[in-house]
């Protein structure tokens, strides 16, 4: 019996492939090049002709990837494949070492506590812990608006004001609930609040029924990529529950920062 043969991608998938392989040769070459390599040198370590090694470098030129000495005409990486590596590894340190903290701290409260990361204008949920019967809408990979969640708030208080408005231009404000804040002024004056009592309040803007706490994690130089929230129904979280949450909230971030190796003012 005939061996049933494979069938051959499409000539337009095998060539984007290709292109692929080649650019991310092209990328490790450069990386062993750390002062910098010259065209001929580079499209002989890399396996490829002059002219394609040429025009995939003027690609990595224009996304920022790679510069080009004026001088010598030589290529290398910029700080931009760091900036990428270095925000995953970033996340996973957080991940790594908020998870316990922010179990003990659910414990603690008898209530829902998340972990999220910034993606852009969005928040996206990657840890919750829950412990009590109530069962909220939230679920790990969720995405959320930053305007309208607490720890969406949280982040942007670590902003500049340039960059919170550049974010909010680039948002679509909606009312997700009554509650919502659609107005930058009224956002901007909720910021000014983040920074005086050292967390974000989440009242009703993204879920209705749901009040929420919410703390940044920044990193050395200040700004926040993370947040954790603790979230419970509305009518218990009244001024003074958020009060005594607050201080425990603001204990684990304490506890986080000091594992991470950051110290906060």
């Amino acid at each position: 019996m005939a061996k049933e043969s494979t069938p051959l991608a499409p000539q337009e998938e095998r060539g984007g492939v290709q292109s692929v392989a080649r650019i991310f040769t092209l990328i490790e070459v450069l990386a062993a090049h750390p002062a910098g390599a010259g065209l001929q040198q580079l499209a002989a370590e890399a396996r490829l002709a002059k002219s394609t090694a040429h025009r995939l470098l003027g690609s990595l030129v224009a996304l920022g990837y790679a510069v080009q000495d004026p001088g010598s005409g030589h290529y290398r990486l910029t700080l931009k494949m760091f900036e990428i590596s270095s925000g995953i590894v970033n996340n996973m340190d957080i991940m790594g070492v908020a998870r316990l903290h922010l179990e003990r701290l659910s414990q603690r409260t008898a209530e829902a506590v998340h972990l999220v990361i910034r993606d852009g204008t969005d928040i996206v949920y990657i840890y919750k812990a829950e412990s009590s019967p109530m069962r909220m809408s939230s679920r790990v990979g969720l995405r959320s608006p930053l305007y309208c969640t607490g720890v969406g708030k949280a982040i942007l208080a670590t902003l500049p004001e340039a960059e919170v408005e550049e974010i909010w231009r680039h948002s679509r404000p909606e009312k997700v609930t009554g509650r919502t804040i659609t107005d930058l002024d009224v956002l901007k004056a909720q910021l000014e609040m983040v920074h005086r009592c050292g967390y974000a309040i989440d009242d009703e803007e993204n879920e209705l029924g749901i009040r929420c706490v919410a703390l940044a994690i920044p990193g050395p130089g200040g700004r926040a990529d993370s947040a954790f929230s603790i979230s419970g129904l509305a009518p218990y979280m009244t001024a003074e529950r958020i009060r005594r949450i607050s201080t425990l909230a603001l204990e684990t971030r304490a506890d986080i920062l000091r594992d991470l190796g950051i110290q906060h003012r």
